[in-house]
Parts: C-alpha cells; structure tokens; sequence
C-alpha cells in the first residue's frame, strides 16, 4: 500500500512516456492550498493592513508557484516552446524578484522586529539560506534544462524549500504541535528532509539516484541544524548587522 502511494505521488505508474511526475501540477496545487492555510490568519486575515513589501512578496511567491503549476501540464501536452518560454521568463525576471524583495524583508525583520533575538536569529538564518537556496537550485535547473531528470529535480527542491514559513504557521493548528516555536520550526524543516528522503528512496526504487535530491537534503538538514546555533555565532551577528544597515 505504502508502494502504491509512493507511485502515486511520484508517477511511477503512469503510462505516459517522458513524463517524470505525470501528477506534478496537483502537488504543487496543494502547496498553495497550504500556503494559505499557513497564512490565513498571520496575513489573509489582516491583508488591508498588512506592509506593500508583503503584498509583493505574497503576489510574487504565488506566483512562482502558478508557474510550477502550469509547466507541468505544458510538458505533458508537448508544449515545449511554452513550456522553455515561460520558464525563461520565470527564472529572468521572476527570480531576481523574489530574491530581491526576499532580502528587504528580511531587512525589515531585523530592524522592526519585537520577538525574541533566539527566535529572529533562528528564522533568519534559515531566510539568508534560503536566499541562497533558492536561486541556487533554480540556477542548476537552468544548467540541466536539457537533462530531464535533473531538471525536474532541482525545481521540485525549490518547492519543497519554500514550504516552511507556511507549514509552521500552520502547524498550531494540530494540537500535538502546540509545544513551541522553535519546536514547530525544526518539526517542519525534519519534515522537508523527510519529503526529499521519500523521493531519494523511490529514485533508488528506480534504479538510478540523481544528485539532486541529495544535495537538496543535505543542504536542507544541515542549515536545519545550524539555525539553532546561529545566535552563538560572531560572524552570523556580523552578517545580519551588515544586512540591517
């Protein structure tokens, strides 16, 4: 049963040739279906006061998201000029974007914020990784856009990179995960590497393991670690007194 939902998930039995993961757009479907439960209270439901620079952040963010959606089916109709084209235009002007306006958010966090330094810190950290993450993974996507395998891959990393900030704010929402904060935070980001470990698993199954998923779980679990150290650090505290200005 856990065989047959891993295929599911993943697209192993489909009957499509070509097709990496014939059910991509559903999944990512249902990462902005939990994008905005994570948000619907923090932003959604206090979205006529919330700052412009979160208004863009959001629009930005779902917006790479749309992209994700469409492409696959893009893919899987043929549509290959579009499919290049579109993906062109998301990685030129999209991505820049949302790095920008990603680091003056940040910047905001340090210089505004009224939560305790541990915890500014922490999500700090993970938002600097992120910064490079994110650009990091979509670039390799670009070098591999001709290799299939690896392409898919890298891009199906961004998303599982960007799901945290919702998911721990969604987390409250069970009561078992009620505990703390910072425990929501590292629940959600073992949860990530836990995700990228399945998809490992089902490429072994396969029978060939790409280096994809690897380096994004190992880049994932190790900035994971780290954050709950990062206030130790001089020149973390360096970094984020630069960033602040």
């Amino acid at each position: 049963m856990a065989t047959s939902a891993l295929s599911w998930f993943t697209g192993g039995d489909s009957k499509r040739p070509g097709v990496l993961y014939p059910h991509a757009q559903w999944w990512f479907l249902l990462c902005i279906v939990l994008t905005w439960v994570g948000f619907a209270q923090s932003y959604f439901a206090q979205i006529r006061t919330q700052p412009l620079l979160h208004h863009i952040h959001g629009a930005l963010m779902g917006a790479w998201i749309l992209t994700l959606i469409v492409q696959p089916i893009l893919y899987q109709q043929n549509r290959i000029r579009l499919h290049r084209t579109l993906g062109r235009w998301a990685v030129y002007l999209l991505v820049p974007a949302i790095v920008v306006c990603a680091f003056l958010m940040l910047r905001s966090m340090l210089r505004f914020t009224h939560i305790p330094p541990m915890f500014v810190n922490h999500l700090a950290f993970l938002d600097v990784a992120g910064l490079v993450l994110f650009p990091l993974f979509v670039g390799l996507s670009v070098w591999y856009a001709r290799n299939t395998q690896l392409h898919a891959r890298y891009i199906v990393s961004t998303v599982v990179l960007l799901m945290p900030p919702a998911l721990v704010r969604a987390a409250p929402l069970l009561s078992f995960l009620r505990r703390s904060f910072l425990f929501d935070v590292n629940l959600i980001i073992g949860l990530m590497s836990f995700v990228l470990l399945l998809l490992m698993v089902d490429d072994k199954r396969k029978g060939k393991l790409y280096a994809a998923y690897p380096v994004a779980f190992t880049a994932n679990t190790i900035v994971g670690i780290c954050a709950n150290f990062a206030q130790n650090w001089g020149w973390w505290h360096a970094l984020t007194a630069w960033i602040k200005g």
